[in-house]
C-alpha cells in the first residue's frame, strides 16, 4: 500500500516528520476509499457525524438508525425515541449539541484497524434556564455492510447519551409543587419582599437534660423570648421527648447566634426554611404589607385550588392587593427518580405557574432616606418624579417591622403593637388630611386662570381678622402675622396670606373652584394601583356657603387631600402647565399629560412658589439652598386640638426633578411647619 510506503519512509525523523505523515495521510486517506468500481467517497465516521447532526437536530428517529446491531437488538426505536422525550419533553430541551474532544487527525488514528473504539465527546442540553454540560466516551462500532463491503462505525447506545448519570431503570414522575411567590422589587429591581432563608428554632425535651433551664434561659436572653413563652410550648400535649417544639424563625444572618446555641445545649437544635422576608424592615412597611396564615374562609376557596391549610396570603399592602399575582398557581413538575423512588433530579417544572414579580417605581434607597428625615414622626411623605408621574418613595410613619408576622411574635408584642396610641399598623399615605395653606397655589393658578385675576390686586385689611359683611356673624378669617398694608400675591404668597386667598376663593366663585380644582385632581382618584382615599374640596363635592368657599382658598373649610394629591398637582408647575399622571408599578407605558393651564399661567405660579423659598420673609424659606432652582408652598392645619405641619417642594433640576411633600402630625407649640421644612431640607440636602 501507498500509505504504508509513506508512513516507512523517514528521512528527517523525529516529531516534525510524524506530524507531516499524518497530515499526508488525511489528504491521501479519501483516494484509498474510493471503490473501483464506483466514483464515491467512503468515510468510516459518517454514521457518526450523521448521528451527532441528528442529536442537534432532536431527530430521535434519525438517530436510532445509526445504532449498531445489537443495541437495536436491545431496543426497539419506538422505547429508544420515547426514552429521549420523557426526559427531554419534561425538562422541556430547546437545543442540543455533541462535539469531539478529539481533532480530526487523532480521530482517523484511534479508529485505524479497529473495530472498537471509545471517543471522547462534549455533550451540552439546552433547556428553558438550563443548560447541563457533561463529558463521556461514546462507544462506535464498526461494522460491514455485505453488499459493498464497507466498514462504518456506528454507535452503541448507553442511557448516559439521553442524560448523565441516567440508568435503565431510572424512570420520570410528575408530581404537584406549590408555586414560588412573586418577588416585590424595586425599580432597580433590589427585592423589597423576597423569598430567604430564615432558621427555624426549636427544642427536643428529650435532649436538654439536666441543661433544660439552663437552655431557656439562654434562648430567651438570645432572641427576647420569655421563659414563660418557652416552658409552655414545652409543656404542649403533643410535645413528646423526641417532638422538635418550635419556638421561633429568625433571618438566616442569626445563624452564629443559633449555632453557638445549639453547640452548647443539645436540646436547642433548628431547621432551614425559605419564607417572606422584608429587608427593608420598618422603612417600606405599608407599602409591602406583609403575610399571614389563611382563615377558614380564605382555605375553603384555596383549599379547591390545590392548596394547602399552612398557606400565607397577603394580610396587608401590596400583598394583600397582588395576592393573586403574586401567589401564583399549583404546578407539576417532572422529576428523575431511581428504581427505588429516590429523587435524583428535578428536570423541569411549569414556570407559567409562578407568582409574577412586582416591580415599583420605588427607589428604596430614597425610600429608606425619606423615612428616617422624617425622625420618628408621626405623618407621611412622598416623593415624585415630576416628569415621568413615577412615585419614588412614599412612606407613612410610625411603622413596624412586618417580618415579625412571618417569623412570629409573641401575643403580648401584638396587643403592644395594636394597642400603641400612635397606630403604627395605620397606613397614613394613604389617608386624607386637612392641607392648610399648601393649597394656596392651586387657588392662585384658578384665579390667574378662570377668572384673569390681577395679580396686582392691593388688599388693605387692618389685623389678624376679617370677614366679608355682617351676614357672617361671629366668624372671622384669621391670619397668623400681619404682613403689613397694601398686601399683592407676592406678598400674601410670601408670608401665606390667610385673608388674601380667602378672598381669592370668594371671586373664584363655587363653580369654578370645585370644576378648576379637579383639573389639578383634587376630587379626582388616583389610579396608581394602591388604593388612597379621594381627596376633595367639599362634602359630596357641594359648597354650601360663602364661609366655606372662602376657608377653602386657603386649604381649610373640607378640604381633604393625600399625600401624592399636591404632588400631582404640582406637576403643573413644573411641567409647563401639563399634569402628569401618578406612576407606582412600572409598565411600557409613557407618562400621561394633561394640558391643565398655560405655560405663562404655570411658570408664574412656580415664580410664586420660588420666591416663599428665597426670600428671607418667605415661610419656606428655611429650605433655602444655594443654587438650587426650587419652589415650595408651607401649610399648617388646625384639626381639633391637632396641628399638622406640611410642606411640599418643586426641585426643578434636570438631575434631580423631584417633588418632596411631607406632612407631620402633632407640629403645635413646636413651631409649625418650619419643622416639616427643616426635614424636607435636610432629605432633599442629600439626595
Amino acid at each position: 500500500m501507498i500509505y504504508a510506503f509513506i508512513t516507512g519512509f523517514n528521512p528527517i525523523g523525529g516529531i516534525q516528520m510524524k506530524k507531516l505523515l499524518w497530515i499526508l495521510a488525511i489528504v491521501f486517506l479519501p483516494l484509498f476509499m474510493i471503490s473501483c468500481d464506483e466514483d464515491v467517497v467512503h468515510d468510516p465516521l459518517d454514521t457518526f457525524n450523521e448521528y451527532k447532526a441528528s442529536f442537534a437536530s432532536l431527530d430521535f428517529e434519525s438517530m436510532y438508525k445509526n445504532l449498531d446491531a445489537k443495541s437495536k437488538e436491545n431496543m426497539t426505536q419506538e422505547v429508544y425515541v420515547r426514552t429521549y422525550r420523557d426526559i427531554y419533553d419534561s425538562i422541556p430541551i430547546t437545543g442540543a449539541k455533541m462535539e469531539n474532544r478529539m481533532d480530526d487527525l487523532d480521530m482517523y488514528k484511534k479508529i485505524e484497524d479497529k473495530s472498537e473504539v471509545k471517543v471522547p465527546v462534549n455533550m451540552s442540553i439546552i433547556g428553558e434556564g438550563l443548560e447541563q454540560n457533561y463529558r463521556i466516551d461514546i462507544k462506535l462500532v464498526k461494522e460491514i455492510d455485505e453488499t459493498t463491503g464497507k466498514g462504518s462505525f456506528k454507535v452503541s447506545f448507553a442511557y448516559n447519551l439521553v442524560y448523565e448519570g441516567l440508568q435503565k431503570t431510572d424512570k420520570v414522575i410528575f408530581e404537584e409543587t406549590e408555586p414560588e411567590r412573586g418577588r416585590i422589587l424595586d425599580r432597580d429591581l433590589k427585592p423589597i419582599a423576597d423569598n430567604a432563608e430564615l432558621l427555624w428554632i426549636g427544642m427536643v425535651p428529650g435532649r436538654l437534660g439536666t441543661d433544660r433551664n439552663a437552655a431557656i434561659a439562654a434562648l430567651s436572653e438570645t432572641f427576647g423570648l420569655t421563659p414563660a413563652f418557652i416552658t409552655k410550648r414545652l409543656g404542649l400535649s403533643w410535645a413528646k421527648e423526641n417532638t422538635f417544639v418550635d419556638m421561633i424563625k429568625v433571618p438566616a444572618a442569626e445563624k452564629e447566634k443559633v449555632d453557638t446555641l445549639a453547640s452548647k445545649y443539645p436540646g436547642i437544635i433548628y431547621r432551614t426554611l425559605i419564607d417572606r422576608t422584608y429587608p427593608f424592615k420598618e422603612s417600606a412597611a405599608h407599602l409591602t404589607g406583609y403575610l399571614g396564615l389563611v382563615n377558614k374562609e380564605e382555605y375553603k376557596e384555596l383549599q379547591l385550588l390545590g392548596f394547602p391549610i399552612n398557606t400565607k396570603v397577603g394580610r396587608a399592602g401590596l400583598e394583600m392587593i397582588y395576592e393573586k399575582e403574586l401567589r401564583g398557581s399549583k404546578g407539576v413538575q417532572a422529576v428523575l427518580v431511581d428504581k427505588d423512588n429516590n429523587v435524583k433530579k428535578v428536570l423541569g417544572h411549569n414556570t407559567s405557574n409562578q407568582g409574577k414579580d412586582i416591580i415599583l417605581t420605588i427607589d428604596i434607597d430614597k425610600q429608606v432616606n425619606l423615612f428616617n428625615a422624617m425622625g420618628g414622626e408621626i405623618g407621611a411623605a412622598s416623593l415624585v418624579n415630576y416628569k415621568t408621574g413615577e412615585i419614588e418613595a412614599l412612606v407613612s410613619l410610625p411603622s413596624y417591622d412586618p417580618n415579625a408576622f412571618v417569623i412570629g411574635q409573641s401575643q403580648e408584642s401584638y396587643n403592644a403593637l395594636i394597642r400603641d396610641p400612635k397606630n403604627p399598623l395605620l397606613n397614613r399615605f394613604s389617608k386624607l388630611y386637612v392641607p392648610g395653606s399648601v393649597i394656596k397655589p392651586i387657588t392662585t393658578a384658578l384665579a390667574l386662570d378662570l377668572i384673569k385675576f390681577d395679580e396686582n390686586y392691593e388688599m388693605n385689611v387692618e389685623g389678624l381678622s376679617w370677614q366679608k359683611d355682617a351676614s357672617w356673624g361671629n366668624y372671622f378669617v384669621k391670619r397668623i402675622s400681619e404682613p403689613g398694608n397694601p398686601v399683592n400675591l407676592e406678598k400674601a404668597f410670601i408670608y401665606s396670606d390667610n385673608i388674601y386667598f380667602a378672598q381669592m376663593a370668594l371671586s373664584l366663585g363655587e363653580t369654578n373652584f370645585i370644576e378648576g380644582a379637579i383639573k389639578y385632581g383634587i376630587g379626582s382618584e388616583i389610579s396608581i394601583g394602591y388604593p388612597l382615599e379621594t381627596s376633595q374640596l367639599a362634602n359630596n363635592g357641594v359648597m354650601n356657603n360663602e364661609i366655606l368657599l372662602a376657608d377653602s382658598g386657603y386649604g381649610q373649610g373640607q378640604v381633604l387631600i393625600n399625600i401624592l394629591t399636591l404632588p400631582k398637582a404640582f406637576t403643573v408647575f413644573a411641567n409647563g402647565g401639563n399634569l402628569i399622571e401618578m406612576k407606582l408599578i412600572i409598565d411600557d407605558q409613557s407618562p400621561i399629560s394633561t394640558k391643565v393651564t398655560s405655560p405663562e399661567i404655570a411658570e408664574r405660579v412656580f415664580a410664586l412658589m420660588k420666591n416663599s423659598i428665597d426670600s428671607a420673609e418667605g415661610t419656606a424659606h428655611g429650605a433655602f439652598l444655594e443654587g438650587r432652582n426650587m419652589g415650595g408652598k408651607t401649610g399648617t392645619a388646625q384639626v381639633g386640638n391637632t396641628e399638622l405641619g406640611w410642606f411640599s417642594v418643586i426641585d426643578k433640576n434636570d438631575n434631580s426633578p423631584y417633588i418632596t411633600t411631607m406632612m407631620i402630625e402633632g407640629v403645635q407649640k413646636r413651631g409649625g411647619s418650619s419643622i416639616t421644612v427643616d426635614k424636607v431640607k435636610a432629605f432633599i440636602s442629600a439626595y
